[in-house]
């Protein structure tokens, strides 16, 4: 559990506030999607750290075939304003993870990669390296606010 120092009547001066409303590509391997969905459904806590609005799109498989799916999600990145890549053990192995990477660097939409992993031991992609965060919304912010 993270822990915060508060007091009262002084705001953070850490974090921006603004109001400019951000849309966030956040993706994952297959075998992570219940880490996209923790943090797809828990953006509420984004109103803990600013006052911008932000909205989160994913896009799930759902039979499609491959190149159809592609073409979803080409088109939710590059309607983005940002990339979060949840990276765990297994996204080096997913080609539709990596795929989704080079998207956005092809499109250059700002992407960071979310360390989930267990330890931090493991390869993350290539193309992440020295864009990796930790998982965690003071961690998120800094990301989100330079969008």
């Amino acid at each position: 559990m993270i822990v915060h120092e508060v007091k009262i009547g002084k705001p953070s001066t850490k974090f921006k506030l603004t109001n400019k409303h951000r849309v966030v590509y956040v993706s994952s391997a297959t075998s992570d999607l219940k880490y996209r969905d923790m943090l797809v459904y828990g953006r509420h806590r984004w109103e803990l750290y600013t006052n911008g609005s932000l909205d989160f799109t994913t896009c799930d498989r759902n039979n499609l075939e491959v190149e159809q799916w592609k073409q979803k999600v080409e088109e939710k990145i590059t309607h983005a304003d940002g990339v979060m890549m949840l990276v765990s053990e297994n996204t080096i192995k997913d080609e539709n993870a990596l795929w989704q990477i080079d998207c956005a660097l092809e499109n250059k939409i700002p992407i960071v990669g979310v360390d989930v992993r267990n330890r931090l031991e493991g390869e993350i992609p290539t193309k992440l390296i020295g864009k990796m965060t930790r998982y965690g919304w003071e961690w998120f912010t800094e990301f989100i606010n330079d969008l």
